[in-house]
């Protein structure tokens, strides 16, 4: 039986009289209807051409920390101090945002598996919309130390499947997919570096480029390609991954358009029909593909 919620008389006045201000507001003056709507961020996040300083700004992006608590990596993203608070450089956030785009672009165009990474709370929507969107995988609860390192052991047991050059499933590999060894992404987006520092350890012994939003108290130095912004915000870590999810959605588009045209870019292990042996050979167009590992988008 559903559990329904029992509103005080001042919350549901409050409410009635919220929603009479705002209609009567749009009647009065019509501007009114470009206002803030905080689920915005997460159903239609903008393009990466399309974010300005004042999102950025309107955002909070720039909100940094204490200046006693700052990392001295972080100098040089820093535009000044603003009542004992570090101020962030906007213009090195828009920069860097859009080198972070462009890089989860390519990885998506050329079929490499993204992994967003997002474990503090009220982060889950936004890493779930962003995976989606990118054709990726998500996490936002507790990383697994040795999922990396040691993921024969702790990853032996997950589910491989193959796809093809347009992530449909293809069926009757079960058997050959056994004794494969486990998957590894090609890139890590994480929203939060200071909680998932083993994470981002083990990206760096195998190898695993990583994008993380970077605030004045966090070492820049533990990703590879740092956003700098405030990761305290939500409002900031929801339009961030946002606009990560909408460039990884615009590569998978686009090689989505390559794979109809018969074409792919990236190199991957071909594995025989169902009924042969295993056999391995290099990517080509996307007709001569019988498939590819699960996970790769």
């Amino acid at each position: 039986m559903p559990k329904f919620r029992f509103h005080k008389d001042r919350e549901i006045g409050t409410r009635l009289s919220a929603e009479a201000a705002q209609e009567t507001g749009r009647d009065i003056n019509p501007a009114l209807n470009a206002v803030y709507n905080p689920q915005s961020l997460i159903d239609d996040p903008p393009r990466p051409e399309d974010v300005t300083l004042e999102m950025l700004l309107a955002a909070q992006c720039h909100l940094g920390h204490h200046t006693s608590l700052w990392n001295p990596m972080n100098s040089r993203y820093i535009f000044g101090i603003r009542q004992g608070i570090h101020v962030i450089s906007l213009e090195s956030t828009a920069a860097h945002l859009r080198r972070a785009c462009r890089i989860i672009q390519g990885v998506a165009e050329r079929g490499g598996l993204i992994l967003f990474v997002g474990t503090r709370e009220g982060q889950d929507r936004c890493v779930v919309n962003a995976a989606k969107r990118a054709g990726a995988c998500h996490l936002f609860e507790r990383w697994t130390p040795g999922a990396l390192t040691n993921g024969h052991q702790i990853l032996g047991n997950c589910k491989i499947k193959v796809v093809d050059e347009f992530d449909r499933e293809v069926p009757g590999y079960g058997d050959k997919l056994k004794d494969m060894p486990s998957l590894k992404p090609d890139l890590v987006v994480c929203l939060n570096p200071l909680e998932n520092w083993v994470m981002l350890h083990e990206c760096g012994m195998n190898a695993v480029p990583t994008i993380g939003i970077v605030d004045t108290d966090a070492n820049p130095t533990w990703v590879t390609y740092p956003i700098p912004a405030n990761d305290d915000s939500m409002r900031s870590v929801q339009l961030i991954a946002g606009v990560l999810g909408r460039a990884g959605e615009e590569g998978r588009a686009e090689r989505f358009r390559m794979a109809a045209r018969g074409e792919v870019l990236y190199t991957a292990s071909r594995l025989e029909p169902p009924g042969k042996t295993m056999g391995m050979a290099t990517g080509g167009s996307a007709n001569e593909m019988h498939g590819k590992e699960a996970g790769v988008d």
